[in-house]
């Protein structure tokens, strides 16, 4: 019994040192923009008078129009360096919060979201997510990506309890953003002094994409037919779980009557389901078809959001928050694997930099097909679609699982007859 105990701490003892400063970092800049994110479109509601139409454009439309510029993340990263892109997102959010605190005009908001679209979080996704890759083996890429998934999530956690409490002592949102300036300040200090570059040799040597513009890096990501077919299949779940924080809050609050308070609640329980059982259960799975367990996420998140069309009481509510909750528990620590996986080291970049996109794109086309689909067919029916769309996805992942397979067969043989 014991030795089945010490056996999950010695497993995370394999894991490199830049790897843990890594993953503290992740933390320290999901929580300190978690401290203010949640509040942003409040302020502009309450001390700028905007519009909620308004506010839906700013933080919808305008990182839609900026999403082209992710393609030059993956780009950056190859060519410059993970630990150069890491330092300028973080300081971009930085920017982003100084500026929250004293904006006074909409194009003033619109510029500052624009710019942590284009050179905030997503190059931050794309360069950590490529550092990740480079420092771990590929057995324990799945392992490492649960665990910096978790570390994000717990940052959820831990930044909006602490800006509750802020706010309820009469902390001003001014000082709210700027303390999450402060916060994302820490880690630009932190990661400049203990983070080193870990870009492999192969992307700055011969096998280098040839042109400096990158194009032929890109062309082969293009070319890479099953990284793309995974793509595409990758799509319908994040579209699904796109709507969660956004469409599912006002779906469950105006369409099922649920206080507020009880939507927090309920985003406080699928965090830390997300930080309890991510590690834990995506070590356990480590060596299982990546399809298989794709295919689980998908249904469990369409079961979640889309069999909330059918939910009743807000036990019922709590049934679904826990099914979903597992689903993403294993959606992005697998996908990010696998993606890495696929990469060749010379463009792991831009690979990393097409999944961000690819990615986000979903989540941000989610809420807005969730919102229509509201807005035309009426709440329930939307849902019902969502649970379609996340099911297809289920199914085109275990049309994957015999492909999947066969490569793990060839690269396993491979490995044998190269020792």
């Amino acid at each position: 019994m014991i030795g089945r105990l010490r056996q999950p701490a010695r497993n995370l003892r394999a894991f490199p040192a830049q790897f843990w400063v890594l993953t503290l970092g992740i933390f320290i800049y999901v929580a300190a923009a978690a401290l203010a994110f949640p509040f942003e479109a409040i302020y502009l509601r309450t001390a700028l008078g905007t519009s909620m139409t308004m506010i839906g454009v700013v933080f919808g439309l305008v990182p839609l129009a900026v999403m082209p510029f992710q393609f030059w993340g993956g780009q950056l990263t190859d060519r410059f360096g993970r630990r150069v892109v890491i330092l300028l997102s973080v300081s971009v959010g930085v920017v982003w919060f100084v500026g929250f605190a004293f904006v006074r005009e909409l194009w003033q908001v619109a510029l500052l979201v624009g710019l942590e679209s284009a050179l905030g979080w997503p190059l931050f996704q794309t360069a950590s997510n490529a550092m990740i890759a480079d420092l771990l083996p590929q057995e324990k890429r799945q392992e490492g990506f649960g665990i910096t998934r978790a570390a994000m999530n717990f940052g959820v956690v831990v930044g909006p309890v602490a800006a509750g409490q802020a706010l309820g002592f009469g902390m001003s949102y001014r000082v709210l953003f700027l303390s999450a300036a402060v916060g994302c300040l820490s880690m630009v200090v932190m990661m400049s002094v203990w983070i080193r570059e870990s870009r492999p040799p192969a992307a700055t040597q011969a096998d280098r994409p040839a042109d400096d513009q990158g194009r032929s890096g890109y062309r082969a990501v293009v070319h890479d037919r099953v990284f793309i077919v995974f793509c595409l299949a990758a799509v319908l779940p994040v579209f699904c779980i796109g709507n969660f924080g956004s469409i599912y809050a006002v779906y469950i609050t105006d369409f099922l009557g649920v206080p507020s308070r009880t939507w927090a609640y309920l985003l406080t329980l699928n965090a830390l389901i997300i930080v309890l059982v991510q590690i834990p259960l995506v070590t356990a799975l480590r060596h299982r078809n990546r399809m298989i367990l794709l295919a689980v996420s998908s249904a469990l998140l369409a079961a979640g959001i889309g069999g909330s069309a059918f939910a009743g009481p807000v036990w019922s509510l709590v049934v679904f928050i826990i099914v979903l909750s597992f689903g993403e528990t294993l959606l992005s620590p697998v996908a990010s694997a696998e993606v890495a996986d696929l990469a060749p080291e010379a463009v792991r970049g831009r690979y990393m930099g097409v999944w961000t996109v690819v990615w986000n794109g979903g989540a941000a086309l989610g809420p807005a097909f969730g919102g229509w689909a509201m807005d035309r067919v009426g709440g329930r029916e939307a849902f019902v679609l969502l649970l379609v769309i996340g099911l297809a996805g289920a199914v085109w992942f275990l049309g994957l699982a015999p492909g999947w397979r066969r490569r793990k067969a060839a690269q396993t043989a491979e490995t044998r007859a190269t020792a």
